[in-house]
């Protein structure tokens, strides 16, 4: 079962019984209770609120902080990391500052979606020189509001089909446009990253132009949460050879997932979150 469906699972439970018990889920679902928690952690980091109930049968803690992404998923409209409106959470931006010291002035970068993509569109803008390739319209949007008077950044959006679903062009001209690029670094958000199996995303409509990305980059960047990291979703866009660095937080020491991907990649971070120790770095 793929990771998205276990999570509609769980959300399906959620809505049915209003809370969730993770070792039934676990057993009904094939897998440990460990990915059960993962999954919940994903759930949280797209806005839906879950609530766990206790090993007693009583009411437990809520994962998540949101309900607008529940009400979303109740209607049968997943929100994906590219959403419109979809807040970064305080892991993400701690990544994105984190992955704001790869760029240097006057590159020629490439951007995918998400609200991690949107929070290094902040710091990248204010970079002199830089040349910013995107399909987001909202990364597009950030990236036009540099506070620079000279050399602001040149931002190029490609063409392609909207979906209004979310704020992505897609399409065979999207991934023509992008395929034409000779970009020395690009940048993605991601809904799943394993050390073996790659960079994943849950949009197929996204995906084509995701790999024409990673195509015209001499470098690739994946930025990931905790809960990103050792977890699988629908559709490949980078296989684990194409990934240059990778950019992930993680409260105190990183999971084995985490170290694995760090371990694999040429250049990374693990920003602690709590602080304890500086963040992580592989070169």
């Amino acid at each position: 079962m793929l990771a998205r469906q276990r999570q509609e699972a769980i959300l399906a439970e959620a809505r049915a019984h209003e809370s969730v018990d993770i070792a039934a889920v676990a057993r009904r679902l094939g897998v440990s209770e460990a990915t059960v928690r993962r999954d919940l952690g994903v759930l949280a980091g797209q806005g839906h609120t879950v609530r766990v109930r206790s090993a007693a049968g009583g009411p437990g803690a809520a994962v998540g902080t949101g309900s607008g992404a529940a009400a979303g998923a109740a209607r049968g409209h997943s929100r994906r990391p590219s959403a419109p409106g979809t807040g970064a959470t305080a892991e993400q931006v701690a990544i994105a500052a984190a992955a704001a010291h790869t760029a240097r002035a006057h590159m020629t970068i490439g951007l995918s979606g998400g609200p991690t993509i949107h929070k290094l569109a902040a710091h990248l803008r204010e970079l002199p020189g830089l040349t910013l390739v995107t399909n987001s319209l909202l990364t597009a949007a950030v990236l036009s509001r540099s506070s620079r008077s000279r050399d602001r950044p040149t931002v190029i959006l490609t063409g392609g089909y909207h979906d209004i679903s979310d704020d992505m062009l897609h399409g065979p001209v999207t991934a023509m446009v992008l395929r034409s690029m000779r970009l020395e670094l690009a940048f993605f958000d991601c809904t799943g990253l394993d050390s073996s199996k790659g960079a994943t995303t849950d949009s197929l409509a996204d995906c084509d132009a995701r790999r024409a990305l990673v195509q015209s980059a001499a470098r690739t960047c994946v930025l990931a949460t905790a809960a990103q990291c050792g977890s699988t979703s629908l559709s490949m866009f980078a296989a684990p050879d194409q990934i240059d660095y990778v950019v992930t937080a993680a409260v105190g020491a990183p999971s084995p997932a985490q170290q694995a991907l760090l371990r694999r990649a040429r250049g990374s971070v693990c920003v602690d979150l709590a602080g304890t120790c500086s963040p992580s770095r592989t070169a």
